[in-house]
């Protein structure tokens, strides 16, 4: 067996050795992870900006927008992928350059359904930012959509 391959096999069997453990700790599913779509709630002040367009992607269990939304809406949580040390980030690299971007939106989507949102908003405001008190440091290794590491994902309620 080539080096290779034997590099290849060890990281498989860590996959899925990290899988086994979410999957065992996550039974109360408080904690619930789609892929590496993870959940913060948010608790706080609910006055959000809008815009007059934005691009919407329809095809999941609830549409995504790529900016800010042309409705009223309130901020249930934060979407992230966790893995920012270690071995996560050598993960998030792998992630990065095996798994298609469709796959992670599709997670998002399913972690914001899971949490009672109807939409998804991946947003760069600044004022959602500063809202949220996230730096664009953080923003940028916790996004869980790398055509969109700039910006953080929210699960949000259109109202």
């Amino acid at each position: 067996m080539s080096a290779i391959a034997r590099r290849l096999l060890l990281v498989l069997l860590l996959a899925g050795s990290a899988a086994c453990v979410d999957a065992a700790s996550a039974v109360d599913r408080s904690d619930a992870a789609f892929g590496d779509a993870h959940f913060i709630s948010y608790e706080g002040d609910q006055k959000w900006p809008t815009a007059p367009g934005t691009e919407t992607i329809g095809s999941f269990a609830v549409p995504i927008y790529i900016g800010l939304p042309t409705r009223p809406y309130r901020v249930i949580g934060r979407i992230y992928d966790p893995r920012t040390t270690g071995i996560g980030v050598v993960g998030r690299v792998f992630a990065e350059g095996l798994f298609s971007e469709k796959n992670r939106q599709r997670d998002v989507a399913n972690q914001a359904r899971f949490r009672g949102a109807n939409a998804v908003l991946v947003t760069d405001d600044r004022r959602v930012l500063e809202a949220l008190d996230l730096s664009e440091r953080e923003v940028r290794d916790t996004a869980p959509l790398f055509d969109h590491k700039d910006k953080v994902v929210l699960a949000i309620e259109l109202e």
